[in-house]
Order: C-alpha cells, then sequence, then structure tokens
C-alpha cells in the first residue's frame, strides 16, 4: 500500500510505515485534531491501514481511533462477519455500536482508501461520532 493518498489529505499531519520503513506491515496516519470538523483534541487521532493482497479480492482493514471520545470506525473486506458480506462498516462510539454491510464504488486499492478517507471526514465522523451529544 502506498501511502500517497494519505499524504494528499490536509487534515493528516504525519504518515508512517509500521513498524518501519523495511517491514511496512501496516500504514499509520495522524490528524491534526484542530483541522477536523467539528474539531477534536488535544491528542490526535489515527487511520490505520492494513492491507493483504489475494485473489480474487483483496482483504483489509482501515481503522479511526479518536482517543479524545473512544470513538472508532472501522470498513473491513474480510471473513470475520460472512453474514455481512465481503465489506462491512462498524462503529463505536459510548454505549452504542453498529454493523453493517457495505460496497465500494472502486476495487483500486488507492481509490477505495480515497473513498473510505471521505466517507470518514464528510459523513462518518459528523454522523456518528457526535450523535449522542447534546447540541
Amino acid at each position: 500500500m502506498k501511502r500517497d493518498v494519505l499524504d494528499r489529505v490536509p487534515q493528516i499531519t504525519a504518515v508512517e510505515y509500521v513498524p518501519d520503513d523495511i517491514e511496512a506491515k501496516q500504514l499509520r496516519a495522524i490528524f491534526d485534531p484542530a483541522r477536523l470538523d467539528p474539531p477534536t483534541g488535544p491528542d490526535s487521532p489515527e487511520l490505520t491501514v492494513k492491507w493483504y493482497r489475494q485473489d480474487p479480492h483483496d482483504w483489509f482493514r482501515i481503522n479511526y481511533t479518536d482517543p479524545n471520545t473512544g470513538f472508532h470506525a472501522g470498513w473491513h473486506q474480510d471473513e470475520d462477519h460472512p453474514d455481512l458480506g465481503r465489506a462491512h462498516f462498524q462503529y463505536s462510539v459510548a454505549d452504542t455500536e453498529d454493523r453493517w454491510e457495505i460496497t465500494f464504488e472502486h476495487e483500486t486499492p488507492s481509490l477505495v482508501l480515497w473513498e473510505i478517507v471521505e466517507e470518514l471526514l464528510e459523513d462518518v465522523r459528523p454522523t456518528y461520532q457526535y450523535a449522542n451529544e447534546e447540541p
């Protein structure tokens, strides 16, 4: 997995391979909490990307975690929930959690990742992270 998609997201301040550039088992992106809408903080939320190339479909786990609120969102394409099809979205915050089947417009890894980041910033955080808070 190349890091170029995450390097282009203005809310992300750092992208690194974990555990290092040589082994590169996953990507970790660090968000600037003040650049998110709505803002969070003081700690930086993270997005981790684990991608497994295989036929006929790649497996992946892309997880967003905000340590300030305890919010977690994940986009997974694997065999963990066969009742939900090949891919599913899940989230948890406070006493609420849910998961459901999803599909992606694209199959190319970089385009799938871009689609997930857009959904995270435009829909998932505003809709689910703050759903139980009073306005």
